[in-house]
């Protein structure tokens, strides 16, 4: 070789050597091209994984049809543009998962829950029960591409890319390598539970929203499932709750708004005897706006009232793999159900949604008359027996307050003739009248007002009844003698309204009503009332009468049984009491030296300021 090729080939490798070294990678662009062909590598494994499991697991005629598509979605793609394998949306379709106690079906157009039918219940016409109704509910995702284009998901129709019978995956490719993926799962030891996933791989560059937010909108159109459309109406809200705080609800107000700036555990809406709540212990972001919307009057319409809901969850820029984790819950309001439901975010009270009454109505019926009536439920399959039962129960711990009441009354009634001689004595001279009336009790060792603490005392049990019964899901649809379902009003309808009481008659209001009117007429000759605060007490039950026409017939029942046992308890009271030995007992305390009560010292220091405010405006 002479010199000349020497030079030759000695310059053409220093060309090659310069060239490849001004075109070398830099070491970022490196590690780049090692990513993407380790996510090529997983995406190609993914596949042919996911292709297996599909022809391995998949067995009905809808489900082949679902994994051929998928299938042929991952190997024969022709990406022209982001999403762009999924813009046809005319050939959208329904796949379904369902347990024993739910069926939800799930529409490909958006990957959204269409519809959710609860299994195990009626509506009060007995069609199917359809918590979240087709056409009336829509879920939406939205965000804001590379590109600076909002896209919503439902814009595209998903691949079906896996379902069996408890489980639904639905995926959105960006590009071979980019998707965003929908998972649904039905829990198995959670019957009213569906687990949801919003994963998003490979689309860290794809996305862009200031601080890398997603929005979802979830509206629905609360749908009618009791007889009475004012009951639906009166108890829909929507509800949501923030960490370390009780549940809060936005409720009947039309068009009611409401903005919440910290994070939520979890939000939805309930109606009288069912709810539908989402929750994420993580992945629920600031700046929710929840909607009320007006209630639909109209007759003949499922709709109650429409309601409207937007979340965020965090996507951090850049950020390739994201696993937002929900958790559904689709079921009844009965409070040991919700109690129980485990949606992944510790400590969710659900069972506070169950309107039980404020402060001391609700310990009332939470630390009495749920726990007594739930073990009669399960013991008792007739609710109009374990009310009765419950009534009775309650009437026997109250009744040390009922037979102290009546000692009280029947000595007043003993002491009403010489109370009567005061009065005349003194005529109009109030304060003397007062005085007088204060060192007879006093000599006598009555207590005037130890008659009316007791009673003040039941007052509580009373309204957390008014308040127990229209929301028990116990009674919903339990029939007891002529009433078809004990949370509504039993009786046939009239035909016709009259004004106050309705367009029905119930018949337990009427036996309360009559059984109230009785009762107040046999404790007006115990107690020796008269004058106005007589008929008074006669014009409160038919006021009732009008009032609870409407109410669950179990709360009427249940003030029927207790006016009964109130009457056999205070005859039974009364045939036991001799007035002889009260009479004898007020004597031996006229002998004893006067002992004035605190009652009495506050009555008697109230009447002597009185007076010496008097005597100075003189």
């Amino acid at each position: 070789m002479d010199r000349n090729t020497v030079i030759g080939f000695s310059l053409i490798f220093l060309i090659l050597a310069g060239y490849y070294w001004c075109t070398a990678p830099t070491e970022e662009e490196r590690q780049q091209m090692i990513a993407r062909n380790d996510s090529i590598a997983k995406i190609e494994a993914l596949k042919k994984d996911s292709i297996e499991k599909i022809e391995s697991q998949n067995k009905t005629e809808e489900t082949k049809a679902a994994s051929n598509n998928a299938v042929e979605a991952l190997d024969s793609l022709n990406w022209t543009g982001e999403f762009a394998a999924h813009r046809d949306t005319r050939n959208s379709q329904i796949v379904s998962i369902a347990n024993s106690s739910l069926t939800i079906n799930v529409n490909s157009l958006g990957g959204f829950i269409e519809s959710v039918k609860l299994n195990e219940f009626r509506r009060s016409d007995s069609s199917e029960l359809i918590l979240l109704d087709s056409g009336k509910n829509k879920m939406v995702w939205s965000w804001t591409n590379a590109d600076g284009e909002v896209k919503n998901s439902d814009d595209f129709n998903w691949t079906v890319y896996t379902k069996n019978d408890s489980q639904i995956v639905m995926r959105l490719y960006a590009d071979s390598l980019s998707y965003i993926e929908q998972y649904y799962n039905l829990q198995s030891s959670q019957p009213y539970v569906l687990d949801y996933h919003f994963r998003m791989i490979g689309m860290g560059d794809n996305v862009r929203r200031g601080n890398s937010d997603f929005k979802f909108d979830w509206s629905a159109d609360i749908q009618k499932q009791e007889r009475d459309k004012k009951w639906e109406h009166q108890h829909s809200a929507l509800v949501y709750k923030l960490p370390n705080e009780s549940p809060t609800s936005l409720k009947t107000t039309d068009g009611a708004k409401e903005e919440v700036k910290s994070r939520m555990e979890w939000f939805g809406f309930k109606q009288q005897y069912f709810a539908a709540i989402m929750a994420s212990s993580t992945d629920i972001a600031n700046d929710a706006q929840f909607v009320m919307g007006e209630n639909n009057v109209e007759e003949g319409n499922n709709d109650v009232k429409s309601v409207q809901s937007t979340i965020y969850t965090e996507f951090a820029q850049g950020e390739e793999l994201r696993d937002a984790k929900f958790s559904f819950y689709f079921g009844p309001t009965q409070y040991d159900v919700l109690q129980n439901a485990n949606l992944g975010v510790g400590n969710a009270e659900l069972e506070k949604i169950v309107p039980l009454g404020w402060g001391i109505f609700g310990w009332v019926n939470r630390g009495l008359v749920l726990p007594i009536f739930s073990w009669l439920s399960s013991v008792i399959g007739e609710m109009g027996i374990a009310i009765l039962l419950l009534t009775f129960i309650i009437k026997t711990i109250l009744l040390p307050l009922v037979y102290k009441s009546y000692i009280s009354t029947a000595k007043m009634r003993i002491l009403k003739p010489e109370i009567d001689a005061i009065k005349e004595k003194y005529g109009n001279d109030m304060q003397k009248t007062q005085q007088e009336n204060m060192a007879l009790y006093k000599k006598a060792g009555v207590n005037p007002m130890s008659g009316c603490i007791p009673m003040l005392l039941q007052l509580p049990i009373l309204f957390a009844m008014f308040q127990f019964f229209p929301v028990a899901f116990e009674l919903r649809q339990k029939s007891f003698l002529w009433a078809q379902d004990l949370s509504q009003f039993d009786g046939p309808s009239l035909g016709f309204s009259i004004p106050f009481y309705g367009d029905h008659v119930s018949f337990f209001t009427l036996m309360m009503t009559v059984s109230t009117i009785i009762y107040t007429h046999f404790n007006n000759q115990i107690t020796g009332v008269s004058g106005q605060m007589k008929y008074i007490g006669y014009f409160m039950p038919v006021i009732f009468l009008g009032v609870l026409n409407d109410y669950a017939s179990g709360l009427t029942w249940y003030y029927f049984v207790s006016n009964i046992i109130t009457f056999t308890q205070q005859f039974v009271i009364r045939k036991t009491v001799d007035d002889s030995k009260l009479h004898k007992q007020i004597e031996d305390s006229r002998k004893k030296p006067a002992k004035k009560s605190a009652f009495q010292k506050r009555m008697e220091d109230a009447m002597r300021i009185s007076q010496e405010r008097a005597k100075k405006n003189r």
